[in-house]
């Protein structure tokens, strides 16, 4: 005799594929979560740089001036284009990237911090006669302070990405630049 088994899945089978999506479901939540402030910095440390890369490669090539705006929670790249600095608007990786909440930026040129406390707003040589640009203009076109040259050279820096911990300790990761265009996480005489 023989018996019609009906098709389907056990109750068995159906405990075992839900056992198993909810372990899947736990790993990812687990590596999602462990995933600290440190990794979130290094992870914007690494766009920017593979940002930056990108943009040096493309000023060799066309032979054009570009430049980075630095300020304390955005970067941008611009060009220098008809005697003015231009934003790079076309490409979506190179227009204005706003850091998420809570990461600030530090960049210190020469040794020398972008903004210094003592520095005077007023210098001997500026004239009167000669207009200061707008706010509105210096956003229209802003001046970098990280130089991109055709040659494959730029302006050396120290980028900090800045943000705290659960107890407020800052956490910072270190992007640096150098003249000859190398770029790297941390300092290059810390790297092994």
């Amino acid at each position: 005799m023989r018996r019609n088994r009906q098709a389907g899945f056990t109750l068995l089978e159906m405990l075992l594929v839900a056992l198993l999506m909810g372990l899947a479901a736990s790993a990812v939540t687990l590596s999602m979560s462990s995933a600290g402030p440190e990794q979130l910095l290094k992870k914007q440390a690494q766009r920017f740089i593979a940002a930056t890369e990108l943009v040096l490669d493309e000023t060799v090539l066309s032979g054009q001036f570009i430049g980075i705006v630095i300020d304390d929670t955005q970067y941008q790249f611009v060009i220098y284009h008809d005697g003015k600095w231009e934003p790079i608007q076309q490409d979506k990786q190179l227009s204005n990237h706003e850091l998420e909440p809570g990461i600030t930026l530090s960049l210190v040129l020469d040794g020398m911090p972008l903004d210094q406390e003592d520095e005077s707003q007023e210098s001997w040589f500026d004239e009167p006669f000669i207009d200061e640009p707008s706010a509105e203009e210096k956003k229209k076109n802003p001046v970098p302070q990280v130089l991109l040259f055709p040659s494959g050279e730029m302006t050396p820096f120290e980028l900090s990405f800045v943000t705290y911990n659960e107890s407020r300790q800052p956490i910072d990761v270190l992007v640096v630049g150098d003249a000859i265009g190398r770029l790297s996480i941390g300092r290059f005489d810390e790297q092994i």
